[in-house]
């Protein structure tokens, strides 16, 4: 595994976050679109039936969208494990380090400022921390 490959795999959590938010936003503009659906009234009497197809459509997408939303809140929450998991087996201060980037999303210039450290410090650091998590992805104990 090389450290690219680390990387995506501990990247992994922040892309999950991402997906789960968009599956959320995507529910949340599908609700506010059905809640403009309004009746038409006409002298006919048929306005109703056009109203109830789309109303029908706009839940189904809804039902569709929340099921879908369920699936991304599984997999982030598995995902988290996974990775939290994995960053706990590595020695500090690596595990911090890991874990305020990957699982906080904080910039290298934070994790620096918070760790005591220069930000070329902790991009040296950042290098020992991948091979550290490597070595726990391929020989778990």
């Amino acid at each position: 595994m090389t450290p690219q490959e680390v990387k995506e795999y501990l990247i992994g959590y922040r892309y999950a976050v991402r997906q789960a938010s968009a599956a959320q936003d995507h529910l949340t503009e599908l609700r506010a679109m059905a809640e403009q659906i309004t009746p038409n009234y006409t002298s006919c009497g048929s306005g109703n039936a056009q109203t109830s197809d789309k109303l029908g459509k706009a839940v189904a997408l809804i039902v569709e969208a929340e099921a879908k939303l369920d699936a991304e809140i599984e997999l982030l929450i598995a995902t988290e494990r996974e990775i939290k998991r994995v960053i706990e087996a590595v020695e500090e201060p690596y595990k911090t380090l890991l874990y305020e980037r990957y699982i906080n999303g904080k910039t290298w210039e934070q994790i620096a400022v918070n760790m005591n450290y220069s930000y070329r410090q902790t991009t040296r650091m950042h290098g020992a921390a991948l091979l550290a998590v490597k070595h726990v992805l391929e020989c778990p104990t």
